[in-house]
């Protein structure tokens, strides 16, 4: 108990105004919901800078033929042809350029987040082209490389993104693929110099792709100058294989099988010098590497650069969840099952109280988190890229897509046996919703990175904090004092571990991966809450600290014998929470439809009414 006491006298300081911590009477929330403000709350979610455009996005999908007709059933190869088509339409929509990727992150995310609410093929299909493929030329290239962006912007060109290999994922230090420099010739020979080194699930090389960006080892007169990225063609226009590369197909999958993902191997391929990707690197024509930054920052330079793309990531998560949730709380309100006794009468699903907590408390975290990517977008747009952003674009991919897949799991079970038929979305955005978690960086991993961030940040004093009575726990102040104290505790164990571990650091961290991740928890939940109070403070739309407090407060009773454990809530106190959960729940489900009117999710996005026997409408 000394040990908490000690500890519970400072805090992390984190990216959102850790310091300024709002103690006004505003945020002590009631329970009580009056009424949903629908379009200040979709503005809000929209932004108001893109509420406009976003709407922009929703009608030309809504409107473009390519968008209509079931997927379900048709082949692969079909599958793959109609991805293709939709994306040439979206290159020639005038809504986008591919050099809003580097130029326009907020403009991104909006629309990354709109065509992710229809379908994940099309969004990855995007996602590879523009955001990895282009993304690499612009932020890792130079003017020598602005030829390619003219018809990559308008599909003349398709590009895809070869890092990950069948030997490594994400430990890029440890790729295999080599990028020999030949002087007399001028250029690079890129080789597949073991079975490992292929690349593999390349989305877009299996098909379509002309160029891909490969990331090798740059070997400059026998030494290795570690992970470079380098322009390399794979495929003509008349789309031949070119000579020395080898592409297989990755063959059938758990889910987006419209994305062409192909095994790439190389045999001695020549690029000229200028393809290599040379903004923080280059080498001369007579052979000599050359670089303004300290050699062991090149390989963190390149990967920083890239960060927007995990971002990217999570907007898709964001526009899935929004569809599936609003699928299942409208069936929800239709659909009727069982009744009072003597009672001829059914009651729709929504007013169980168990339907009412799956779908509410998903809703709640959904909002809460999708204002930190918001506000992570802005970070992003106006200034240099931050540790902290670094971090937070790692956490808030690996906590939201883990999110992701329980919501869309509650979604399927609150429609029961409809849920699982393909044609009412549900399952088919399940099935390719999956690679979320692994791809752009391996959850467990990502998490790893963001304790490691944690444990480099300064504490600052504040007061320890315990739940005692009731009130507390409508008191959102109150609450992100306990978040911020559960990091540190969490931070400091963590350390203590490590340290106990010996000498050898890199085995005595891996000793304690699972209490990493349970701190880059701890550190994301805190953050998250702490941006959320601040848009509570400067807005008062209606239900947002309802929301709030309700994501919070699940948090809590997720972790609920960890606080008990460190004495940080009473006994009496502790079993109050699931009550007051129960509360906001039941209070929230009445205005459940209006809540999910504020995704404003296009009908193209979701089941036709026939599909569930004429319940939805």
């Amino acid at each position: 108990m000394d040990r908490i006491n000690i500890i519970a006298q400072h805090l992390l300081v984190n990216d959102v105004a850790a310091g300024d911590v709002p103690t006004t009477s505003l945020l002590s929330v009631q329970l009580q919901v009056d009424s949903v403000e629908i379009q200040k709350l979709k503005t809000l979610l929209d932004t108001p800078k893109y509420t406009e455009f976003k709407d922009r996005v929703r009608t030309f999908i809504q409107n473009n033929p390519l968008f209509h007709g079931s997927v379900s059933g048709i082949s692969s190869a079909e599958y793959k042809q109609r991805v293709l088509l939709q994306l040439k339409s979206l290159a020639t929509s005038g809504l986008f350029n591919i050099t809003d990727i580097r130029d326009n992150p907020e403009k991104t995310c909006a629309f990354i987040e709109v065509i992710s609410e229809f379908n994940n093929n099309i969004n990855t299909k995007f996602a590879v082209h523009y955001s990895l493929f282009g993304g690499t030329i612009l932020l890792l290239g130079t003017e020598r490389h602005e030829i390619y962006l003219p018809k990559a912007d308008c599909l003349d060109i398709v590009g895809c993104f070869s890092m990950t290999e069948i030997g490594h994922g994400s430990n890029v230090r440890s790729l295999e693929t080599t990028a020999t420099y030949c002087p007399k010739a001028g250029g690079f020979i890129i080789h597949s110099p073991t079975p490992t080194s292929q690349k593999f699930w390349i989305g877009g090389a299996g098909l379509h792709a002309h160029y891909t960006t490969v990331f090798a080892r740059l070997i400059l007169g026998g030494k290795d100058h570690g992970v470079h990225a380098f322009v390399v063609p794979i495929r003509d226009q008349l789309n031949r294989v070119l000579p020395g590369v080898t592409i297989k197909d990755c063959g059938p999958k758990m889910g987006l099988n419209g994305i062409d993902n192909g095994q790439l191997a190389f045999d001695n391929v020549f690029i000229p010098r200028e393809n290599l990707l040379n903004k923080y690197a280059d080498v001369t024509p007579d052979g000599k590497y050359k670089s303004d930054i300290k050699p062991q920052s090149i390989f963190t330079s390149q990967m920083a650069a890239l960060v927007n793309g995990r971002l990217y990531v999570c907007k898709s998560t964001v526009g899935v969840v929004k569809t599936c949730l609003t699928i299942a709380t409208r069936y929800s309100h239709i659909r009727k099952q069982f009744g009072p006794p003597n009672s001829n009468g059914e009651l729709p699903l929504i007013t169980l109280s168990s339907q009412q907590k799956r779908l509410m408390v998903p809703i709640a975290t959904t909002i809460t988190m999708d204002l930190f990517t918001i506000d992570l977008a802005k970070k992003l747009a106006n200034a240099k890229i931050s540790h902290a952003s670094h971090a937070h674009c790692a956490g808030i991919k690996a906590v939201f897509s883990w999110h992701l897949l329980r919501s869309i799991q509650q979604a399927r079970e609150s429609c029961g046996g409809q849920g699982y038929r393909m044609e009412n979305r549900i399952a088919e955005f399940r099935c390719d919703s999956d690679i979320f978690v692994t791809y752009e960086g391996d959850n467990t991993v990502l998490m790893q990175q963001v304790a490691k961030y944690a444990m480099t940040l300064k504490p600052i004093s504040i007061d320890r904090v315990v739940l005692g009575s009731k009130a507390d726990l409508f008191n959102l102040v109150k609450l992100q004092q306990l978040f911020r104290l559960r990091e540190q505790l969490r931070v400091d164990e963590l350390k203590e571990l490590i340290a106990k571990g010996g000498k050898d650091k890199f085995a005595a961290f891996n000793n304690v991966i699972p209490w990493a991740v349970a701190t880059g928890y701890a550190h994301m939940h805190s953050v998250i809450l702490d941006n959320a109070i601040h848009y509570i403070n400067g807005n008062s739309i209606k239900p947002l600290p309802q929301m709030v407090l309700l994501d919070t407060l699940s948090k809590i009773e997720e972790d609920l014998g960890w606080f008990l454990s460190q004495s940080l809530i009473s006994t009496d106190v502790a079993k109050q929470i699931p009550f007051v959960v129960m509360e906001l729940c039941k209070n929230l489900s009445d205005h459940s439809l209006d809540i999910i009117k504020s995704f404003d999710i296009p009908a193209v996005c979701l089941p036709e009414p026939s599909l569930i026997s004429d319940l939805i409408n």
